[in-house]
């Protein structure tokens, strides 16, 4: 990730945070006070984010030293110290929230990342994300997935062809989806479509697709659905998928399993800022 979509989320979440003014900090803290500040883990966790400590601090003061005790995708126990802060005081309480906000965010994801990677472990399967993101948030999410050692699957709507249900009912049928992409694709380009009954997939197959993407199936459903397309395809399995099902589903077959929760309902990570003053 380049500084300056670091320095544009921080740019941000001070605009939102901060607006005119931090006026609590301005009526209470002296200008010359200055402080330290410990950014440690109050949990285990996979850490991601870091960047955006000088990101935020860099737009409030100059006179702000980062120290950094650790690296994005670096795991850590409790009480881990993952940087150091020092300078005006003001600056390091007004930048607290806003460089707090995105780095427990973000190692939310990387963590629970981890743990899905992890839980298929042995295993020839892949863990994708998917396009359930925050809006304008897309790009720091899935990097804090790659972080957290899964793939990402297509950025937008732009970059990948998967044909889903919509698409299928809005052609009148699958043949008829499948048939008008690959007649106006890039034939370098990978096509994948959405199947979420048996019965669909031979027709897909004789379509020509390239990838099979089994949504909201049963596991039983998915291992029959995996014999059928006998690895002829690439195949995936998505839709609904939580953290204690992802070994299960992986077992099944499939060569990837995508996750929404990863971004959209990742469980809190905790990480503080421990204060003390220095004059």
């Amino acid at each position: 990730m380049e500084a300056w979509s670091w320095n544009r989320l921080a740019r941000l979440g001070l605009e939102e945070d901060v607006g005119a003014g931090d006026i609590t900090t301005e009526l209470t803290i002296p200008p010359h006070r200055t402080g330290r500040v410990l950014v440690k883990s109050r949990q285990p966790l996979v850490v991601c984010g870091l960047p955006i400590l000088k990101a935020v601090y860099d737009q409030l003061s100059h006179d702000v030293t980062i120290t950094l005790y650790s690296q994005d995708g670096e795991n850590h126990q409790t009480d881990a110290v993952l940087a150091e802060i020092e300078g005006p005081a003001r600056a390091l309480l007004t930048g607290e929230r806003t460089a707090l906000n995105v780095l427990t965010w973000l190692s939310s994801i990387a963590t629970a990342t981890q743990l899905a990677v992890q839980a298929v472990q042995g295993l020839p399967v892949t863990i994708l994300d998917t396009r359930k993101t925050r809006p304008g948030q897309r790009l720091w999410e899935k990097y804090a997935v790659r972080t957290g050692g899964g793939t990402n699957h297509r950025q937008g709507l732009y970059d990948a062809i998967l044909i889903k249900d919509n698409h299928i009912a809005a052609m009148g049928g699958i043949t008829a989806a499948v048939s008008h992409v690959k007649q106006h694709a890039s034939h370098v380009l990978f096509v994948e479509a959405e199947a979420d009954m048996l019965s669909q997939i031979p027709l897909l197959l004789a379509a020509g697709v390239d990838g099979i993407l089994l949504d909201n199936m049963p596991l039983t459903m998915l291992a029959q659905a995996v014999a059928m397309i006998d690895h002829r395809v690439f195949v995936e399995a998505s839709g609904g998928i939580g953290p204690d099902q992802v070994r299960a589903v992986a077992e099944t077959g499939v060569d990837a399993v995508s996750l929404g929760y990863l971004t959209h309902s990742a469980p809190h990570v905790d990480i503080g800022m421990d204060w003390e003053a220095l004059s």
